[in-house]
């Protein structure tokens, strides 16, 4: 398949009034023309810091250190990290070839302005719709993701949908311009399990007709063996495993993603049973560990070796994992 984006060993750093966050640390994975990439982990593991970084969403605080980005464009292949604001590709990566969905809409969408405001304003900066046509060509984007009465829905505010409408409008508004990337970043966490299963389906059958490729970031592994072809597993910004969705499901090689899934229930689990889950806590990022991010909570580490060398990363056919156990110094 062609590669889409390429990300190559990123490093994204946060200047704070702590110190130095060291957000992601050495990143790198493929997005396939057509397919779905995942990226899964516990909350602050740096899931969401390379996909704002992708769409040069960094706050001011926020930098690339190192590492490329690279988005094969149809005008040519291009290094995100490398643009400045005046480069023409900046528009690109801002809602014309990439677009993203937020996690929560509210906070996404203007409350003082009506969501087709809002939505014809990004039909207006990233396509060549006419003006005349722009309302006609929002109502039909409102219809197609599944907003009853779309007519009467364009000129309300967002406080007046529910939270599934609001998240329908605003995949409405990314995909205004028919992009080739689709960025969702835990696009349905705040919303009920059926109204999940409804976004879920919708991403999956807009990507069908568009051909889109996605990014999807979440911490459900339910979500992400529903939508993805690929998947990688974030720790301490660290990606510990790369793996078909299939294969990493099936053969979960590093501790952390074995634990990780042993901590989801089983609808097959027996009444009374406890819940699994990881002791201790993820490290702070701001002093990343000497050795393997996930040694102090790791049931299966070498002492001597885990703590103080960091894993390199081992290619067991299709699959990756950076574990010390799979070196010749471990025992798998």
């Amino acid at each position: 398949m062609e590669k889409l984006v390429e990300v190559q060993d990123l490093h994204v750093r946060f200047r704070t009034d702590e110190g130095i966050v060291y957000a992601v640390n050495g990143v790198s994975y493929d997005i396939e023309t057509g397919k779905t990439m995942g990226i899964v982990g516990e909350s602050g593991c740096g899931k969401s810091v390379s996909a704002n970084a992708m769409m040069q969403l960094l706050p001011d605080n926020g930098w690339v250190e190192s590492g490329s980005i690279m988005y094969n464009a149809p005008e040519g292949v291009f290094d995100v990290t490398k643009l400045d604001k005046k480069d023409r590709r900046t528009a690109l990566v801002h809602g014309k070839e990439m677009a993203m969905i937020f996690q929560e809409p509210m906070t996404s969408f203007c409350p003082v302005y009506t969501i087709g405001n809002q939505i014809i304003e990004a039909v207006r900066l990233h396509t060549d719709i006419p003006k005349t046509e722009r309302r006609n060509y929002v109502i039909g984007l409102l219809r197609k993701v599944g907003i009853a009465k779309p007519e009467q829905r364009i000129d309300e505010y967002p406080y007046q949908l529910s939270g599934g409408m609001r998240q329908r409008a605003m995949i409405a508004m990314a995909i205004a311009a028919n992009p080739r990337l689709l960025i969702a970043d835990e696009p349905t966490t705040s919303l009920d399990v059926t109204v999940q299963a409804q976004i879920l389906n919708l991403l999956k059958d807009l990507q069908q007709e568009f051909g889109m490729s996605m990014l999807m970031i979440n911490h459900n592994f339910g979500i992400i063996a529903e939508t993805c072809d690929m998947v990688a597993v974030m720790y301490l910004g660290f990606i510990i495993e790369y793996a078909s969705t299939r294969e990493l499901l099936n053969n979960p090689l590093h501790p952390y993603t074995r634990d990780l899934l042993r901590s989801v229930p089983q609808v097959t689990d027996k009444k009374g049973v406890k819940l699994s889950y990881i002791q201790g806590t993820v490290p702070g990022a701001y002093n990343i560990p000497p050795g393997c991010p996930y040694a102090e909570r790791c049931g299966k580490k070498l002492s001597g070796l885990c703590e103080t060398a960091k894993p390199p990363t081992v290619d067991k056919g299709d699959h990756r994992v950076a574990c010390h156990l799979y070196t010749p110094g471990g025992k798998q």
